[in-house]
């Protein structure tokens, strides 16, 4: 009710634009970028539907067994629950600190930084750690639940725009969903089966190293705004 999304909607211009500068862009229902079919036809759609997918799927699976887990191992009960909340502390960390990192530097990058923290929390949960390491792990995997979160969102505008930005995250959020779903189901069944975490712990790992592969294969994003303004321009190697 109170809250506008651009100065044009108060008949103001942005800080330090000039009535030239403005074209169909800038216009209020105008917005740039690709259509839901033609995202839906790129590579890099895939390539962020599928990263995500593995990401999800190996991060939420440690979330929810990370207790049972820990357990198993003759971890006390208390300690387990500490190990959880550690998890939770770093899940709000994680956002806080790829929003800041987003703002800055390439998103393939920061996405590496924190999936690769989380591969190595996930290591340390496979090789059957207990005590402070059994910790860390939790932390390292909640940072890295708490960035997929931003960066989906981010990557998502910055490569498809504005002007299906709605249906397109749907559909992202769809292969977001179903990793959190499967991740879990594939513990408990390898659990059940082979009365240890181990392999499937192993299966993750490879998923989240695969992810970030998957996800530095993405190029510049597009340009869906005014050239001139030089803060949508995207931080890349020469």
């Amino acid at each position: 009710l109170f809250f506008k999304e651009k100065p044009q909607m108060m008949g103001l211009l942005p800080d330090g634009e000039g009535i030239e500068h403005l074209g169909v862009e800038n216009q209020i229902g105008n917005e740039r970028g690709m259509t839901s079919g033609e995202a839906l036809r790129s590579s890099t759609f895939w390539l962020i539907t599928t990263a995500f997918f593995l990401i999800t799927m190996s991060v939420i699976g440690c979330l929810i067994h990370l207790v049972p887990m820990l357990t198993d191992r003759g971890i006390s009960s208390q300690n387990a629950a500490l190990a959880s909340s550690l998890f939770g502390g770093a899940l709000i960390l994680g956002r806080v600190w790829t929003g800041y990192l987003l703002d800055r530097f390439f998103a393939s990058y920061v996405a590496a930084v924190f999936f690769c923290a989380a591969g190595m929390g996930i290591f340390l949960l496979w090789s059957g750690v207990v005590g402070s390491p059994a910790f860390v792990a939790a932390f390292l995997v909640g940072m890295g639940v708490g960035a997929e979160g931003d960066i989906i969102t981010y990557q998502v505008s910055r490569y498809f725009g504005l002007r299906a930005f709605g249906e397109i995250y749907g559909y992202v959020l769809i292969s977001y969903t179903l990793g959190g779903m499967i991740g879990p189901l594939l513990m408990g069944i390898c659990f059940d089966s082979t009365g240890s975490y181990r392999l499937v712990l192993g299966a993750f790992l490879v998923a989240t190293l695969v992810a970030v592969g998957l996800l530095m294969r993405l190029k510049a994003y597009g340009v869906w705004g005014p050239v001139e303004r030089a803060r949508d321009q995207p931080i890349v190697p020469a």
